[in-house]
């Protein structure tokens, strides 16, 4: 299929022409094996329905752009094309071919007709199958905008001068919202070609072309009905505000002279009126139609008339037998596609998640477990649940046909201990990693009970040697390597500080101690694993919030094996009370009020000032916004290094499957230098913590989710990567050696 694609708005543009180069990405991922040539005009020449510039000389200019890119970045305008080309008629600048990623734009000095007349005749050889025009940036219903329209005459044009079959697209905005997220207009773009593709199958020759109408909303989805429709007979009322008199001022004319004159200012009326055939209350027009938000397709033969009420086609639905380019529900047979959350109703992120799912995957079942009998009758299946609930043997077994929220093994991250050997071992082969100065110095100790802490310490004889130097100006911090919460965490100096704080866990809760201060202890012979890293003394303190400490919890998703997106809305979590310096007077490493300017657990803090102590990073306030960007970058830098010796160092405990995907909390702090350091690494993070005033920040992290993870598993049409304005960054793509 050889295809011309035009259009009334122009080249990639973010303003005018936002919508054509989703639209032609998403085509060419359809369909690599259509022929596509692409001819618009040079600038935006919307309301200028089926016309030429009579008399006058036209020219070309040359763009080409990445198919792949995420932004309307191009490269030219050139005067010659640059790349050879078997097909052409156009004189070419070299005899290099086309590279295959990328698109050459023809941009033409005219309307859109003329686009559309010398796509069909002056570029190339072979002649052409179908002109497809748009998509509009806007609607094209009723008679008031079609017979007004460039993107619909561009359309005319091919039929009447060529006789080739063409579709006019539209898409239409709503209450002044043009542009929209990248989701969107890639739902718009698959109901656009399974439209186009239905419509080539069932071409009804009394018609010449079609025009297509598509809601640029987020209700659009795969259920949308697609209905016929034809055109509302409305009328326009005045379009020029004036006459303007301007005597004694000089006036521009479009020849460059000047003069005096009577103007008329181009101000249109858009509050339409009905033409007196047809009521307002016949509602199956086009114009009624995508007012509801559907889809309307609307037959025209190049006369202006449409089908009306006594027409088969007045009021009827199409109902499109979909194929592999859009999702379909039934696939290999009739095994269905499934969904299984099992994670239960009332958790935090279970409506999130579902929301997100459901948007993304309409036509998929969901299911709150995973039974024998949902298995035996699905295809596919994707399964959200805590780690126990997951089928790990399936999840092995079964690459291309059971999906997961968890990778099996990840130890190399989530354990404490063992995140410091990853960083330590990636070190010393990147010696220039960012990781050399963003982890703190840290040890390891391995004991069962409080008395073995002096043997523990001769075994790791450089931290002995740290905290037996008199002279170090060095405070310690000690967490168990497997425990969550806060649990067991304390600020120390020296050995006897710290055997102290051992000597403490090992004791039985004492009734006259504070109730937190006993939930913040844990047994050691349960743990045996800890981890001894030089305390940040110097913490980034914020006036505006009482300078308490705050650390940075930064959500970040690993996709496959292995690509790892770093979400850009960040958390910041607050400790309860103004940060104090560390003195060896007066702080006591047992002490739990000493401890509580230091820790930056929400989950340790009680009653209203809870509501205080986590806000979204970037409304910090005394943080600028250039500031915070560099803090950003830092930390892709360090996801980038961190995942990356996961996956190289210590493939051992980390292993990415190429059907899973997992989100990790990685928490942060900032000095008051503003270096980033990496505290740890959070599988199945407490994302409540978030509260609900930041619950749409959690919202749109799963929406991110599903639609870059979840929902390329059930359409590898859809496997497309986060575009400039996400706040998903992808940071790694690393691809494993499979021995």
């Amino acid at each position: 299929m050889k295809v011309l694609i035009t259009n009334d708005d122009g080249p990639l543009n973010d303003i005018f022409s936002p919508y054509i180069r989703p639209f032609i990405q998403y085509l060419k991922k359809c369909h690599p094996e259509w022929e596509i040539t692409v001819c618009v005009p040079d600038t935006q020449k919307s309301w200028i329905g089926k016309a030429h510039l009579a008399g006058r000389k036209l020219s070309a200019q040359f763009l080409y752009s990445d198919v792949n890119a995420n932004d309307n970045s191009y490269r030219g305008p050139y005067n010659l094309p640059q790349y050879s080309c078997t097909d052409s008629l156009l004189p070419r600048e070299s005899t290099k071919p086309l590279p295959k990623d990328t698109i050459e734009w023809v941009l033409i000095n005219g309307t859109p007709a003329s686009c559309a007349n010398i796509g069909l005749y002056k570029l190339c050889l072979k002649k052409f199958d179908l002109l497809i025009s748009g998509p509009n940036v806007g609607k094209n219903t009723s008679a008031a905008y079609i017979t007004s329209s460039g993107t619909v005459g561009a359309a005319l044009e091919s039929v009447i001068c060529s006789d080739t079959k063409a579709i006019a697209i539209s898409w239409a905005y709503y209450n002044g919202v043009q542009v929209v997220d990248s989701a969107v207009m890639e739902i718009a773009s698959a109901r656009s070609i399974e439209v186009l593709q239905y419509l080539l199958s069932n071409w009804d020759q009394n018609y010449d072309l079609y025009s297509i109408n598509i809601p640029l909303t987020h209700e659009l989805n795969f259920d949308t009905k697609v209905k016929y429709a034809p055109i509302w007979e409305n009328r326009w009322t005045c379009m020029y505000e004036g006459p303007i008199y301007n005597i004694g001022k000089t006036q521009d004319i479009q020849d460059g002279s000047k003069s005096e004159a009577i103007t008329f200012n181009w101000s249109p009326n858009f509050d339409l009126h009905e033409n007196s055939r047809h009521s307002i209350k016949d509602s199956e027009y086009d114009m009624h139609l995508i007012d509801r938000k559907l889809i309307c397709v609307t037959p025209i033969r190049a006369v202006f008339h449409s089908f009306d009420k006594t027409s088969e086609y007045f009021d009827k639905e199409i109902i499109i037998p979909r194929d592999d380019i859009v999702l379909n529900k039934k696939v290999n047979g009739n095994k269905q596609l499934l969904s299984v959350v099992s994670i239960p109703k009332t958790e935090y992120i279970y409506n999130p998640l579902l929301n997100a799912l459901k948007r993304y995957l309409p036509n998929v079942d969901f299911q709150s477990e995973l039974s024998k009998e949902s298995i035996k009758s699905t295809s596919k299946i994707f399964h959200y649940g805590d780690y126990e609930q997951l089928d790990m043997a399936r999840l092995l077994s079964e690459p291309n046909n059971y999906y997961a929220n968890s990778y099996i093994y990840r130890k190399a991250l989530i354990r404490k201990h063992y995140l410091a050997d990853t960083i330590k071992n990636y070190i010393v082969k990147h010696p220039e990693s960012i990781l050399v100065q963003s982890f703190l110095e840290s040890f390891i100790l391995d004991l069962d009970y409080a008395e073995f802490l002096d043997d523990s310490l001769d075994e790791n004889w450089e931290l002995r040697q740290e905290l037996e130097n008199i002279e170090s100006k060095k405070w310690w911090i000690v967490k168990p390597s497997m425990s969550d919460k806060g649990q067991g965490i304390r600020v120390f100096k020296t050995i006897e500080d710290l055997q102290s704080i051992f000597d403490s866990f090992d004791d039985e809760p004492d009734e006259n101690v504070d109730e937190n201060d006993n939930e913040n202890k844990i047994i050691i012979s349960q743990l045996r694993h800890f981890i001894v890293q030089e305390y940040l003394k110097n913490p980034l303190l914020l006036p505006s919030m009482n300078n308490k400490k705050f650390h940075i919890r930064c959500y970040i998703t690993c996709k496959s094996d292995l690509q790892v997106f770093v979400y850009d809305r960040m958390l910041a979590l607050f400790a309860p009370t103004p940060f104090k310096k560390l003195d060896e007077e007066s702080y006591t490493a047992t002490n739990h009020q000493d401890l509580e300017c230091h820790l930056t657990n929400t989950c340790l803090q009680e009653g209203n000032g809870k509501e205080l102590s986590v806000m979204e990073f970037n409304n910090l306030k005394d943080i600028s916004t250039e500031t915070k960007k560099k803090y950003i970058d830092q930390i892709h830098e360090i996801a980038h290094d961190l995942f990356l010796a996961a996956a190289t160092v210590n493939r051992i405990n980390f292993q990415p499957l190429p059907n899973a995907f997992e989100t990790y909390g990685v928490d942060l702090l900032v000095d008051s230098d503003y270096n980033v350091k990496i505290l740890e690494v959070n599988a199945y993070p407490d994302f409540k913590q978030t509260g609900d005033e930041l619950k749409g920040l959690i919202d749109q992290l799963f929406d991110n989710t599903v639609k870059f993870c979840v929902l390329p598993f059930f359409n590898k049409s859809f496997n497309v990567l986060p575009d400039a304005k996400s706040s998903f960054t992808k940071v790694l793509d690393h691809t494993s050696n499979s021995w």
